[in-house]
C-alpha cells in the first residue's frame, strides 16, 4: 500500500475526520430537508463542504490508498447529492422520486434521508439501478425473509442460493457477511503478497516496459503477423505485463471496495439503521460480464453511473436532444464515461498526479466506442443469416455457449489491449513525481 508523503501524525487527521463529518451531515440535512432547502441553497451547501473536505482529504490517514477511496467517496457523493438536488422541484411537497418506495409516514426527516443520502445507487427507490441482487431485478421484490417474491422478474433458485441475503435474518445476514469480511481480508493479503512484480517476473517492469509506442499491440501484431518486423516488436513479456495491468485493475478494487462495503454493511445492521435486503453486493457476478457493456452494467459496481447518468439527460435536455432514441443512448454513454474520466482525474490531480489527463480522458471514452462496436456486430449477427446457418448445425445450447464463450474471449482481449491505455501513462507519471 501507498504511504502518506511525508511524515503524518495523529494530529494531522483531526481536520479531515472533522471535514468528513461536516460533508457528511450537510448531505444529509440537504437530502432531509427538500421542501425548506432551494436548489440553488442545496448546490451551494453542498459545494462549501465538500470543498473543505476536498481541501483536507489527503491528511485523513498514512496510507494513500486508504486516501485516494475517501477522495473518490467525496466526488461520488458529490455527484450523487447533486443529482438529488436537481430533482428537487422546490415545493413543500416531497417528490416520490427524492423518497425510498418503503417511506413510511412516520419516519424521521432525517431517518428517511439517511436512506437516500449515500445511496448512490437508488437501492428501494424509483431510479434504482436493476439487478443489484443476482437474479432480483429490484430489491422491492425481495425485501424481507418472510415475504414472497415476485416470481415473474426474479429467479427461485437464485433467491434461495447462499449468497442471496434478502432472504436471511437479521443476525444471519451480518453472520455470513462477516465470512465474506474475512474471505475478502485474507484473499487481499494473498493479492499483496503474491502478486508482488519480484515474484511475478523474473525481470521486474522496468520504465522500458510501458513506453507510449507499447500502448498499442494490434498493429505491431499485424505486422509482425505479415512478417513485417515492427521498431517494438511485440513478445511474451509484454504480454505478461498487460494480463497483470488487466487482473490488477478488475481484482484489486473488488476485493479492497467489497472489503470496504461488507464492513459498513455489518455496522450500520448490527446498529438497525439498515435492513440485510438495503446492503445488495458491490459487485455482480464475473460469469455475466460477457461483453464489454456488461462488464461496466452488471459487474462493475454502479457507484458513480446513476447520478452521472443524470447530469448527461440534464446536458440532453439542454440541447433539446431526444431521451429514447438509439442516438441519445450513445450520447448518454459518452458522457457519462467523459465525466467518470473528470473523475478519476480530479482525484489524480489531488493526489499529486497531475500529469496524463488527456490520455485518462481517451481510456474512459474507449469504453462507450467498445459498447458501439460490440452492438453493431451482434446486430449484423442476428440479422443476418450467420446465425440462422449456425443454429442448422448446433442445437440452440451448443450454439448460447459458443456466443458466450465468444464474448469472454471478447472482454479478456479488450481488456488486455485497453488496459495500457491508461495503466502505461499513469506509471510513468508516477515515475516523474519520484
Amino acid at each position: 500500500m501507498g504511504d502518506h508523503e511525508g511524515e503524518w501524525t495523529l494530529s494531522m487527521a483531526a481536520k479531515p475526520i472533522l471535514w468528513s463529518f461536516v460533508w457528511a451531515f450537510t448531505c444529509l440535512v440537504v437530502v432531509s430537508f427538500p421542501e425548506s432547502i432551494s436548489r440553488r441553497t442545496g448546490v451551494m451547501m453542498v459545494f462549501a463542504a465538500g470543498y473543505g473536505a476536498w481541501q483536507t482529504a489527503t491528511d485523513l490517514s498514512p496510507d494513500m490508498i486508504f486516501n485516494e477511496i475517501y477522495v473518490r467517496y467525496i466526488l461520488i457523493c458529490a455527484s450523487h447529492i447533486l443529482a438529488m438536488v436537481y430533482k428537487n422541484p422546490g415545493t413543500k411537497a416531497i417528490p416520490n422520486s427524492l423518497e425510498p418506495t418503503c417511506v413510511q409516514p412516520t419516519w424521521n426527516p432525517l431517518y428517511r434521508g439517511w436512506k437516500t443520502v449515500f445511496n448512490a445507487r437508488g437501492i428501494g427507490t424509483q431510479w434504482e439501478a436493476p439487478y443489484l441482487w443476482p437474479g432480483i431485478k429490484h430489491t422491492s421484490m425481495a425485501r424481507k425473509p418472510t415475504s414472497a417474491p415476485d416470481p415473474r422478474n426474479s429467479s427461485p433458485r437464485l433467491l434461495s442460493a447462499p449468497h442471496n441475503l434478502t432472504a436471511r435474518s437479521k443476525w444471519a445476514g451480518i453472520g455470513v457477511r462477516c465470512g465474506y469480511l474475512l474471505l475478502n481480508f485474507l484473499a487481499l493479503c494473498l493479492y499483496y503478497e503474491f502478486m508482488e512484480p519480484q515474484r511475478l517476473f523474473t525481470v521486474p517492469p522496468r520504465p522500458s516496459d510501458w513506453t507510449r509506442d507499447k500502448e498499442g499491440i494490434v498493429r505491431r501484431l499485424i505486422q509482425t503477423t505479415m512478417g513485417n518486423t515492427p521498431a517494438t516488436p511485440v513478445t511474451s513479456r509484454e504480454f505478461h505485463i498487460r494480463a497483470v495491468f488487466a487482473i490488477d485493475k478488475v481484482a484489486h478494487d473488488f476485493l479492497l471496495l467489497s472489503l470496504y462495503h461488507d464492513a459498513f454493511a455489518i455496522f450500520w445492521l448490527s446498529i438497525g439503521l439498515d435492513e440485510s435486503w438495503e446492503w445488495p453486493p458491490l459487485y455482480g457476478r464475473i460469469s455475466d460480464a460477457y461483453t464489454v457493456r456488461r462488464f461496466w452494467s452488471l459487474y462493475w459496481h454502479r457507484l458513480f453511473y446513476k447520478s452521472a447518468s443524470s447530469h448527461a439527460a440534464l446536458v440532453l435536455r439542454f440541447f433539446r436532444v431526444g431521451s429514447r432514441t438509439p442516438f441519445s443512448r450513445i450520447l448518454v454513454s459518452f458522457l457519462v464515461f467523459g465525466l467518470s474520466a473528470v473523475m478519476h482525474a480530479m482525484v489524480d490531480t489531488r493526489l499529486g498526479r497531475t500529469c496524463a489527463w488527456g490520455r485518462n480522458l481517451w481510456y474512459w471514452l474507449l469504453q462507450p466506442a467498445a459498447f458501439v462496436m460490440e452492438g453493431l456486430v451482434q446486430f449484423v449477427w442476428v440479422k443476418s443469416r450467420c446465425r440462422h446457418l449456425a443454429s442448422r448445425y448446433l442445437s440452440v445450447r451448443i450454439l448460447e455457449i459458443l456466443e458466450r464463450l465468444t464474448g469472454y474471449a471478447w472482454v479478456c482481449a479488450w481488456l488486455l489491449w485497453e488496459g495500457p491505455k491508461r495503466s502505461f501513462p499513469m506509471a510513468t507519471c508516477q515515475r516523474r513525481m519520484h
